[in-house]
């Protein structure tokens, strides 16, 4: 599986709450938004997975072929009121990524660098919780930094240390990394690598590989045929003609300004 890309759809989400605070709206959707991406998961046959499962039960491309993964970037604590409550009732698993320097803190970056309300994080022993209830607890670098615009010691040193701070707290392997804001440093294989790490997930990549996966966001605005769309393979094929592009026009309008 290792040599081969995945090709498994996978979503990210942030925040499930209803009536958020207005710094928070363009990361969060509402409850009803988030049991209707449930359904449309069940509806169209899908099975949730894991980084973790892929890789201890050694699963092939036939295995996940009727799979997706879920994944949470950042563990904020209110997940527990709603989100995973849900996920458990359908026999569901999915993916939270951690800060791990912001255990049992806030998101210190989010209020630093776009003046968003202070949102509380998971402390360890909620992330225990996730693994005992069969989650994955993966990991979204030290300090939650762009690691594309930090020097190869400082971006290696946020990822390896990140993995041995959750291995050391939940005593079991971290298998998956979540860049931080989706940047991906140079050498991102090689480190990832290096550090132990068996997946990588990016938002937007111009190439796709396991140590580069593709996300895609669902939004309050999203009706059921777009969320049916992003679940789609022929969603995965429209993100690897569409990412470049994107990318490209973004690098382009960055210089123009």
């Amino acid at each position: 599986m290792s040599r081969l890309k995945l090709n498994t759809p996978i979503i990210m989400l942030h925040h499930i709450a209803n009536q958020p605070h207005s710094s928070l709206e363009k990361w969060c959707i509402s409850h009803e938004k988030f049991l209707e991406l449930l359904n449309c998961i069940e509806q169209k046959g899908l099975q949730t997975t894991t980084f973790q499962e892929i890789v201890e039960r050694k699963l092939n491309r036939s295995d996940l072929a009727n799979k997706v993964i879920i994944s949470f970037d950042d563990c904020p604590a209110t997940l527990f009121d709603f989100a995973i409550p849900e996920l458990i009732k359908r026999g569901m698993k999915a993916v939270f990524y951690m800060p791990t320097e912001h255990i049992d803190g806030v998101n210190t970056w989010d209020i630093k660098e776009y003046g968003m309300i202070s949102v509380e994080l998971m402390n360890v022993t909620q992330l225990k919780k996730l693994v005992a209830l069969g989650m994955e607890v993966g990991s979204h670098g030290e300090k939650h930094i762009k690691l594309d615009t930090v020097t190869y010691n400082v971006a290696y040193a946020d990822i390896v240390n990140s993995k041995y701070t959750l291995e050391k707290l939940l005593e079991h392997p971290t298998y998956s990394f979540a860049y931080p804001y989706g940047k991906v440093p140079m050498q991102h294989e090689q480190m990832l690598k290096k550090a132990g790490y068996k997946f990588g997930l990016s938002i937007y990549t111009s190439l796709e590989s396991n140590f580069t996966l593709r996300r895609f966001a669902i939004n309050e605005g999203d009706d059921r045929n777009a969320i049916n769309l992003k679940l789609s393979k022929r969603y995965q094929m429209m993100r690897s003609l569409y990412d470049p592009l994107f990318l490209l026009l973004n690098k382009l309008l960055s210089k123009a300004f």
